[in-house]
């Protein structure tokens, strides 16, 4: 298997892992809100798949007329696949996000006061959250939750796709194809798979009709 595949399979395997019930919480207390991993769970993958992960993180304070309003949290991840025998392939990926701060309320008249509630927490909560969309988006951890699910082809696919294109006469056509399976793109996913294989059918019986008619 080349290593193009035994990476994307690798993030198939961690897409497909399903979050325990104890590990996700929700942001309202009837559970009818979000659900969230929990970070420890997440930090718990990411050790085994990607153990040497790294987070960087840079930070801004957004104010609005002279007034705090939110703090924005620039994370860079980096990571390398020695899981699978790769160290020497690294990766790294951006992400961002806000988290608004929060001042204290008047309880008698429901006015928001200028005192801040917990300027520390609202730091750490940007953070987290910008290294859990890094972790769901880069790395594939807790894609059930967060409802993302990898177009890629499985390795079965691809076998099947590449079978079939071997039988294509046409040299370069096949060759295309190849190379399509090889660097993986969106316009070949899960969703369109079984089409482009009977398009792929199709154009085969079409060449071999061809070729008996000039024989």
């Amino acid at each position: 298997m080349s290593i193009e595949m035994t990476i994307r399979e690798l993030h198939l395997e961690i897409s497909n892992l399903i979050t325990p019930p104890e590990y996700v919480e929700n942001d309202r207390p009837d559970g009818s809100g979000n659900d969230y991993p929990k970070p420890y769970y997440m930090r718990a993958v990411q050790l085994k798949y990607f153990p040497t992960s790294s987070w960087t993180i840079t930070e801004k304070p957004i104010f609005n007329m002279n007034k705090l309003v939110s703090w924005v949290t620039t994370g860079r991840l980096d990571w390398d696949y020695t899981y699978i025998g790769h160290p020497e392939i690294k990766r790294s990926g951006m992400m961002a996000a806000a988290h608004q701060v929060q001042y204290l309320t008047d309880y008698n008249t429901g006015k928001k006061l200028d005192t801040l509630s917990d300027l520390g927490n609202d730091i750490k909560s940007s953070n987290t959250d910008t290294w859990k969309k890094a972790l769901n988006f880069y790395q594939n951890i807790c894609d059930d939750i967060y409802r993302w699910e990898s177009p890629d082809l499985t390795v079965s696919q691809v076998t099947q796709m590449t079978e079939l294109a071997l039988q294509i006469p046409d040299k370069k056509r096949q060759e295309q194809i190849l190379n399509t399976l090889k660097g993986g793109t969106f316009l070949l996913n899960k969703k369109n798979f079984n089409k482009h294989m009977d398009k792929l059918r199709k154009e085969i019986e079409s060449s071999r009709t061809t070729i008996k008619s000039k024989e």
